[in-house]
């Protein structure tokens, strides 16, 4: 009994004392998660890229947002193929509404990021953003003016 406590106990200080990864870290696998997105949609024009800063409660480091606003020839599609997409790549998913009629959405969760992927069927266009987690350290050259 005694030898499982100290397991158990070990196990929990090694997970707790496991670093947090840098906000460069997240901002590379966003961009990278995001550009896997684009290529799998049915975009009809060059995207709009939306950087921004993401709201982080005080002392918890910082985060950033990036969305894709583009018109797609089927935007029902583009979610469908986003979403196939990030369920091969593990992602969580926190939300589908693929099948909804008037607007299709999926959301997902990353390990440092979540997106999320919206079709605006009337409209004729898609939405594709996410944001980091809230981390510590240098951002990287492409992200600080932002």
């Amino acid at each position: 009994m005694k030898r499982i406590v100290v397991v158990l106990l070990l196990l929990v200080v090694g997970c707790a004392s496991e670093p947090r990864p840098p906000i460069s870290a997240a901002l590379n696998d966003l961009d990278a998660a995001l550009e896997r997105a684009l290529q799998v949609s049915s975009l009809t024009e060059k995207p709009v890229r939306t950087p921004g800063k993401w709201w982080c409660e005080l002392g918890e480091g910082q985060a950033f947002q990036l969305g894709f606003t583009a018109p797609a020839r089927d935007p029902r599609a583009t979610v469908v193929a986003v979403a196939e997409l990030w369920r091969r790549e593990g992602l969580l998913v926190q939300m589908d509404r693929t099948q909804h009629a008037t607007r299709p959405e999926v959301i997902v969760r990353g390990r440092l990021i979540e997106m999320s992927v919206h079709g605006f069927p009337e409209r004729g266009t898609v939405w594709i953003a996410g944001n980091t987690a809230c981390l510590d350290g240098e951002v990287p050259p492409a992200w600080r003016d932002v």
